[in-house]
């Protein structure tokens, strides 16, 4: 058969800095038992030797193109291969995973056989850097239920119509991290995605991968904030797998991210706070929080440093009356204050019965009244502390306990 029987198929590769695997990659592709392809590379400006190889497939002609420039990240390199693509079909293939055989040519048939389909993929594998299989990656047939509850597709076992691909505006530059799985959930609104079950592809994980280095910091906002935008909500499956294996983080920064995105309500939260910008607090440390009707405030966790005082104690006052009396510990603290208020605003004064002004005592020319470092208040409703304190706990008593308490309900 001639090339023209045969649709034409793009493969996009973003790359930056990949020289020890992209040559893995572009092999991969030419390995393919298809016979008309395209594989546009787009280069960030790597300075790592990645250059040099795709230099090598230049005799390749127009079947290989690639250009090495600065570019905004993975989100814009896609964008810009999509507009370079000539391909009915797409395949966007990272420059650190592979195809297996024949993948191109299973996906093709697929597309071609359901031509409702938007969006093709089958199964894949994790591998390391040393191309062996860490595991298959927890594929399952699409219903979009299941993609608001993970993310079920591998992007590099997975290809679109083009002009699929460019009615929906491409791939969103403002994500860096789960820019697929907000393709997938923007697709599936309008148009069907199927499964086959074919292995087609490897994704590659190694130390130095967007995966490992950016799965939490980035990672898991970008995912609440994908979800939220497109479902309402996030799954709790989504949480604990975080959660699980991301715990040393520690549970603060969860709370922190959890309320900012208001995953338990419209949770208490510091209105105004006397605390200096560089985190010092003077003798009187005040806070106002604004309370929600509905989610009352039950506890103020504060996480601090204190490097001066051995004996240190603080007296807590809400609304001008006298609450209770704490030690704080030498080095990094947390304190756990109760505090059940109702009202739709509270004031906590937190008193130290010890304070220095470093100028007076010529250790610099800080003239402040100071005590000791915050690096975070909480205020918690009463879930949100019983989270805090199940993250203490076992994976598997906060893994029950999420799905005892939050009941996530996404608008299909």
């Amino acid at each position: 058969m001639s090339n023209q029987e045969f649709p034409l198929v793009s493969v996009i590769t973003p790359s930056y800095n990949q020289a020890d695997f992209i040559q893995e990659t572009i092999d991969s592709v030419w390995a393919q038992d298809y016979p008309n392809l395209e594989h546009i590379v787009i280069d960030g400006g790597s300075t790592d030797g990645t250059v040099e190889i795709l230099k090598k497939y230049t005799h390749l002609g127009e079947r290989f193109r690639f250009i090495s420039e600065p570019d905004r990240g993975q989100s814009d390199a896609i964008n810009k291969g999509l507009k370079m693509a000539n391909g009915e079909f797409i395949g966007w293939l990272n420059s650190d995973d592979t195809y297996l055989p024949g993948a191109i040519r299973k996906a093709v048939d697929a597309l071609r056989e359901h031509s409702d389909w938007a969006v093709v993929y089958g199964n894949a594998y994790h591998i390391n850097q040393h191309n062996q299989i860490l595991n298959p990656y927890p594929i399952k047939p699409f219903d979009r239920k299941r993609l608001f509850e993970f993310c079920i597709i591998c992007q590099p076992a997975a290809f679109l119509r083009r002009n699929i691909f460019e009615a929906v505006g491409g791939v969103d530059e403002t994500l860096h991290f789960c820019m697929d799985y907000d393709l997938w959930i923007r697709i599936s609104k309008d148009y069907p995605i199927g499964y086959i079950n074919e292995d087609l592809a490897n994704s590659r994980l190694h130390p130095s991968c967007k995966s490992a280095l950016r799965m939490v910091d980035t990672g898991l906002p970008e995912i609440i904030k994908t979800s939220i935008k497109h479902f309402g909500t996030v799954s709790n499956d989504w949480l604990f797998h975080y959660l699980k294996h991301h715990s040393e983080i520690g549970g603060l920064w969860y709370l922190n991210l959890f309320k900012s995105n208001k995953l338990f309500g419209k949770t208490p939260e510091i209105s105004r706070q006397n605390r200096y910008p560089d985190k010092w607090v003077s003798p009187r440390f005040h806070n106002t929080i604004r309370i929600h009707p509905q989610f009352p405030l039950h506890m103020l966790l504060i996480q601090g440093i204190n490097d001066m005082f051995d004996d240190l104690q603080c007296t807590v006052f809400v609304n001008g009356l006298h609450s209770r009396s704490c030690p704080v510990a030498k080095g990094p603290f947390v304190l756990e204050i109760p505090i059940g208020s109702k009202e739709s605003e509270c004031v906590v004064d937190i008193y130290s019965s010890k304070q220095i002004v470093p100028f007076d005592l010529g250790i610099n020319e800080d003239t402040r009244a100071i005590c000791f470092r915050v690096d975070d208040v909480i205020p918690l409703s009463s879930e949100e502390y019983k989270f805090y304190k199940e993250f203490q706990k076992r994976p598997p008593y906060l893994l029950n306990w999420l799905y005892r308490n939050r009941r996530p309900t996404p608008l299909l």
